[in-house]
């Protein structure tokens, strides 16, 4: 699937589905990303940019918690929801309408980048581009918090490659990740996650840190 693609999908169920009907969207933030903020990993005061934030529950979650958000998605619809959800709430978060591959914010200014499902729709061909972009806006020892899928699925002693459609076209391995980041970060964290229940069927996931160097 190639990269047009995948941002003509995104825009065209912002601009036609409801939030609810988004099978990529939860009505809350991750617990991995509550859990950096409960312990202070992301430190109190942060400036902090969301790509490819959607309908801003993240974002709106963080600006909740005192931070400094920017929310960024290639789609405006998907912005004007965020704005909606931040009025609800009755905080302030900087809206972006851009890609992540040219960022409208200036050089060593960001203290954490949070990805929750962007890096994965990011094309192989792009991804050293991405990981540039990423590096360029954080500051000397920023941090950068990513989810995405992997390309791996439960129900053997070790993950097995699969060929389900979302995972195919948006799974990636952690060799993968580990050689777009490598050059410019220093990895804290690299988990591997599902959320496979007992008798059903699920996914992997990879939960990651990395520190800009």
């Amino acid at each position: 699937m190639k990269s047009t693609q995948i941002n003509e999908y995104y825009k065209k169920k912002y601009s036609t589905l409801k939030p609810s009907q988004y099978e990529w969207t939860s009505g809350t933030a991750s617990p991995k990303l509550i859990n950096m903020v409960e312990t202070g990993v992301i430190p109190e005061g942060a400036k902090i940019l969301d790509i490819g934030c959607g309908i801003g529950t993240e974002a709106v979650y963080l600006a909740l918690n005192g931070y400094d958000v920017t929310g960024l998605d290639i789609s405006k619809d998907a912005i004007e929801k965020g704005k909606q959800l931040a009025e609800f709430y009755g905080v302030e978060v900087n809206w972006l309408v851009a890609d992540v591959l040219g960022i409208p914010i200036k050089s060593d200014s960001i203290d954490v980048v949070t990805d929750r499902g962007c890096f994965h729709c990011i094309r192989a061909e792009q991804r050293e581009k991405f990981a540039n972009e990423i590096a360029r806006v954080l500051k000397q020892g920023g941090l950068y918090t990513m989810s995405c899928f992997s390309n791996q699925v439960p129900g053997s002693p070790y993950p097995v490659e699969t060929d389900h459609f979302v995972i195919n076209h948006f799974g990636v391995s952690s060799k993968e990740i580990l050689e777009t980041f490598n050059a410019s970060f220093s990895c804290e964290k690299l988990e591997l996650i599902t959320n496979s229940k007992a008798g059903e069927k699920g996914f992997y996931g990879w939960h990651s840190m990395w520190y800009k160097l």
